[in-house]
C-alpha cells in the first residue's frame, strides 16, 4: 500500500506523473503527424482526381460528347473507395456525382459550394450526419471557347473509420505501456528506496544506543556514499560515547579523590587525630585539593562556554616572553614534587603578541601541565619562542613516553585520552580540546608532533600585529 508522505511513494507517484506526462505529448505529436500525413495523402487523392476529371471535361468538350456519355464515362475516374465526388455547375446545382452508398445523404453545405465556385480551395475535417469526414473543394475552370466554371467536392468518408482505428491503437497502447511501466516502476522505486528504509531502522537503533550495527553498503552511487557516511557517524557516536562514559569515570574519579582526602583530614582535625603542629601541613594539603576541585569545575565550564561559542576573546599588545616566565614560576611546586625543569629558550629581546592574555595563559598553563603529567622524574621541559613574519612561535616539549601516531588525530577530541592505561593517574581528556578551542578562536594554529618512548612537541602560533 502506499503512503502518502514517504519518498517511495513520492517516487512511484513521481515517476508515474513523468510517464503519463511523456505519453500524452507521444499521443500529441503523433496525431498531430498522423493528420498531417493523412491530409497529405488526401490532398495528394484529390488533386490527381481533379486533374483527371479537367482533361476528361475538357476532352468531352472537345468531342461534342452529350450529357449522358459523359456521365457515364465519368463515373469510371468518380468511383473511388470511400469516397463521394460531386461536381457542381456554375449554378451550384449537381452536375455529375460518384455512386456510393447513402450519397444523396451526402448534403454538402451551398456555402462551401459557392466559395469554390468563387475560387477559394477548401480543406477542413467536419461532421456531416454524426459522421466524421474530411472535405476538400477546388474550382475547376475548363479552357474553351465559352468558358465553364465548376466546383469539385470531394468527401473522404474513410476518415472517420481511420481516426477512430487510430484513437483505438493509442488507448490500448496506453493502456498497455502504464501497466508495464507502472510495474516496473514499483519494483524500481522499492529498490531504490529499500536502503533508506534500511537506513532509517539503522538510525533508530542509533537513537536509543546500540552502535554495533552497520548499513550494508551495495553500490557506489548517492546512497552507497550516504550508507557509508551512516557507518563512519555510528563509528564516531559509540567513540564519542565511550569517551563520554571514560569522561564521566574520570571526572568521578577526580572529584571524589580531593573530596575524600578533605573530609578526611577535616575529620581527623576535629576529632583531634592529627597534632596541632601539624595541622598547618595538612591545611595546606587540603588547599591543593581544593585547587585541583577549582581547576576541575573550571576546565569544564570553559569547555561548555567554547562548545557553546559563548567565549569572546578580547586581544591586546602583551609581553608573551614575561607571561610565559611568570606561567612557569606559577608552577614551581608541582614541578619540584617530581624534580622537573623548564628550560626556556628564545630571544635575547621580550616578544610583543596580540592576543587573549587570559585565555593565552589558560593555553600555556594546560601544555606545561600535560608535558609535567607525562615527564619521568628528573627530567626536562624544553620551551621554545621564535619570530618572524608577523608571528610567534612557541613550543612546549618533553621527554616523556610520546603518543602512537595513529592517537595524534584524535588529541583534541574533547574527552579524549591517549593510552589511556597510561593516563589513568590524571585528567579528564578536555585540557588539550580547550587549548585547539582558544586557539582557534584567535585564528591561529597549534599542531603537534610526537615519537613512542621519545616525547611529544606542541607547536602554536600567534600573530604580533592587529
Amino acid at each position: 500500500m502506499i503512503k502518502g508522505k514517504g519518498i517511495f511513494s513520492k517516487l512511484f507517484l513521481s515517476y508515474s506523473v513523468i510517464v503519463l506526462l511523456a505519453f500524452l505529448m507521444f499521443s500529441s505529436i503523433f496525431i498531430y503527424l498522423f493528420h498531417h500525413y493523412l491530409y497529405s495523402n488526401y490532398e495528394e487523392v484529390f488533386y490527381h482526381q481533379r486533374d483527371q476529371i479537367v482533361d476528361h471535361l475538357q476532352l468531352a468538350h472537345e468531342k461534342g460528347w452529350d450529357q449522358e456519355v459523359v456521365k457515364s464515362s465519368l463515373q469510371m475516374s468518380l468511383n473511388q473507395p470511400n469516397t463521394i465526388v460531386t461536381i457542381y455547375d456554375e449554378t451550384g446545382q449537381v452536375h455529375y456525382q460518384s455512386e456510393f452508398p447513402h450519397a444523396q445523404l451526402t448534403k454538402v453545405d451551398p456555402v462551401i459550394v459557392e466559395a469554390s465556385l468563387g475560387g477559394e480551395v477548401i480543406t477542413e475535417p467536419m461532421r456531416m450526419n454524426d459522421y466524421l469526414i474530411y472535405l476538400m473543394a477546388s474550382p475547376i475552370e475548363i479552357d474553351l471557347e465559352n468558358e465553364h466554371t465548376y466546383s469539385m467536392v470531394m468527401v473522404f468518408h474513410e476518415y472517420n473509420h481511420e481516426s477512430r482505428q487510430m484513437i483505438f491503437l493509442i488507448v490500448v497502447t496506453m493502456l498497455i505501456t502504464i501497466a508495464l511501466t507502472g510495474v516496473a516502476i514499483w519494483f524500481i522505486s522499492r529498490k531504490i528506496t529499500a536502503p533508506l528504509r534500511h537506513m532509517n531502522d539503522i538510525a533508530l537503533q542509533y537513537a536509543k544506543g546500540d552502535f554495533s550495527q552497520n548499513v550494508e553498503v551495495k553500490t557506489e552511487d548517492e546512497v552507497g556514499q550516504l550508507g557509508l557516511t551512516f557507518n563512519f557517524m555510528a563509528q564516531e557516536l559509540d567513540r564519542l560515547e565511550q569517551m563520554r562514559k571514560d569522561f564521566v569515570a574520570n571526572v568521578s574519579h577526580d572529584l571524589r579523590s580531593p573530596l575524600t582526602s578533605i573530609k578526611g583530614f577535616l575529620v581527623a582535625l576535629t576529632d583531634g587525630t592529627i597534632p596541632k603542629e601539624r595541622t598547618n601541613h595538612y591545611y595546606s594539603i587540603m588547599k591543593n585539593e581544593t585547587d585541583r576541585l577549582i581547576k576541575l569545575v573550571n576546565d569544564l565550564l570553559s569547555l561548555s562556554q567554547l562548545e557553546a561559542g559563548k567565549i569572546t576573546i578580547h586581544p591586546m599588545f602583551y609581553n608573551i616572553s614575561e607571561q610565559i616566565r611568570l606561567t612557569v614560576a606559577k608552577m614551581e611546586p608541582e614541578l619540584a614534587k617530581k624534580q622537573i625543569e623548564v628550560e626556556i629558550v628564545g630571544e635575547e629581546d621580550d616578544i610583543t603578541v596580540y592576543a587573549d592574555r587570559d585565555r593565552i595563559e589558560q593555553v600555556l598553563i594546560n601544555l606545561l601541565q600535560n608535558a609535567l603529567y607525562f615527564s619521568p622524574q628528573k627530567s626536562t621541559i624544553q620551551v621554545v619562542l621564535t619570530s618572524g613574519n608577523d608571528k610567534v612561535s612557541i613550543c612546549v616539549e618533553d621527554r616523556g613516553e610520546g603518543i602512537p601516531e595513529n592517537e595524534l588525530v584524535h588529541i583534541w577530541d574533547r574527552f579524549y585520552k591517549a593510552d589511556k592505561a597510561r593516563s589513568k593517574r590524571v585528567g579528564t581528556g578536555i585540557g588539550l580540546s580547550i587549548v585547539k578551542s582558544i586557539i582557534d578562536l584567535h585564528q591561529s594554529s597549534i599542531t603537534v608532533q610526537s615519537e613512542v618512548g621519545k616525547g611529544t612537541k606542541f607547536e602554536l602560533t600567534l600573530p604580533t600585529r592587529k
